[in-house]
């Protein structure tokens, strides 16, 4: 269409050119929306393989018996192995003394560990 004043247009031609305005809007806004349903349905996909545990994340394989009875041989040893290490005596005083020093140490007249 060439350029022309509207007041120059005839009244088919202003009617057309509405329609014509209307129609590439209306195009505009439904393809909008059309992208936006589907980044919603996509994102909704997304939540719920992330739910039901399809997500790309890595998930690690079951263990079979034999793995399973080691690992806990292995958590025994470590614990067994922990306890004869560190003594509950010396970690106690080592507790008790920090409390002293903190409590000495503080600018209030609060105790930070209140003796009960």
């Amino acid at each position: 269409m060439t350029e022309q004043r509207i007041s120059d247009l005839t009244a088919d031609e202003l009617k057309a050119l509405v329609t014509s305005t209307i129609n590439e809007r209306l195009s505009a806004m439904k393809t909008s929306l059309l992208q936006e349903i589907s980044d919603l349905m996509e994102s909704k996909v997304k939540s719920l393989a992330a739910i039901n545990g399809q997500s790309n994340s890595y998930i690690l394989p079951k263990l079979t018996e034999v793995q399973r009875q080691q690992k806990l041989k292995d958590l025994q040893e470590m614990f067994r192995r922990w306890d004869e290490e560190y003594d509950e005596e010396e970690q106690r005083e080592t507790f008790e003394y920090l409390q002293q020093v903190l409590d000495e140490d503080r600018l209030s007249n609060r105790p930070l560990f209140p003796q009960t």
